[in-house]
């Protein structure tokens, strides 16, 4: 390699670090204007123990206070892949650690009320938003959050893989395709059980957890199973059948059938 390309090289290089973090601010920055009395946000990966990929504001201390605790709504949605919410985090006594540290911040609204919610992208765990509120969350809050963590957690999970010099550009739709069956299997899930998309997720992760298969593939075999017929064509086509992804296989395909027959076990219980 000439001395040129190594500086190309190079360029790319820097390039490559500076958009990732710039990209992720810049988006955090949107969500402190989407949602009324934000002040601060985060986005977290789970991998390698966890840790965040971005913050802002107050996000900065309280993320990182409670990575440092392994207490807080932060990890137990990394952990339990579902939301986690506090009305004030000061007052809290589920983390009563955290709630210590909060109470001795000395720049910090009145009210801290808290919002962390999981997104599944990848094998490792769940990408977490953190939004931090001087009010308790309102379902308002609660509907524009729902709007945006979906684009918050693609960003993270795309920077992520933008990472690695080796990622394929099937790699990337199959991530975007495994959400989009994971939406479709939520979906079904809240018709059947008439709950919201909170629960629905819920009772994915549940049921992945349970039956030890993966969440991505349980969705894929769910919504398989349901439709009598593979699950959209042109998901399947986008995944990497060399790594298995367009296969669910048996074991998700098993638990899919005894998770749908739960469900409308349930939805009969409820009727009568």
């Amino acid at each position: 390699m000439t001395a040129t390309s190594k500086q190309q090289a190079n360029r790319t290089a820097i390039t490559r670090r500076a958009l990732g973090p710039e990209l992720l601010m810049t988006l955090l920055d949107y969500v402190r204007s989407e949602v009324g009395g934000c002040v601060g946000a985060g986005l977290h990966t789970t991998a390698n123990g966890g840790g965040p990929l971005a913050v802002t504001g107050l996000a900065t201390a309280i993320d990182a206070l409670q990575w440092e605790l392994h207490e807080g709504p932060v990890p137990r949605a990394a952990t339990a892949q579902r939301s986690a919410a506090s009305a004030d985090l000061a007052t809290d006594q589920r983390w009563p650690s955290l709630a210590t540290k909060i109470t001795a911040l000395d720049e910090r609204p009145e009210q801290l009320a808290a919002v962390a919610v999981a997104g599944s992208w990848d094998d490792e765990g769940p990408v977490v938003l953190s939004i931090y509120l001087d009010h308790e969350a309102t379902a308002d809050d609660l509907r524009v959050i729902e709007r945006i963590e979906p684009m918050m957690a693609m960003s993270a999970a795309l920077v992520e893989f933008s990472a690695d010099e080796t990622v394929r550009g099937d790699q990337l739709v199959a991530m975007v395709e495994h959400r989009r069956v994971i939406e479709q299997a939520k979906g079904m899930v809240m018709a059947v059980r008439r709950c919201d998309a909170e629960n629905a997720f819920t009772s994915l992760v549940v049921a992945s957890q349970h039956f030890n298969v993966k969440l991505r593939d349980l969705a894929v075999a769910l919504v398989e199973f349901v439709g009598q017929a593979p699950a959209e064509q042109a998901a399947v086509e986008a995944l990497d059948r060399e790594s298995g992804l367009a296969d669910p296989g048996e074991p998700a395909r098993r638990a899919a059938q005894l998770t749908w027959a739960a469900l409308e076990a349930d939805q009969g219980k409820a009727a009568t």
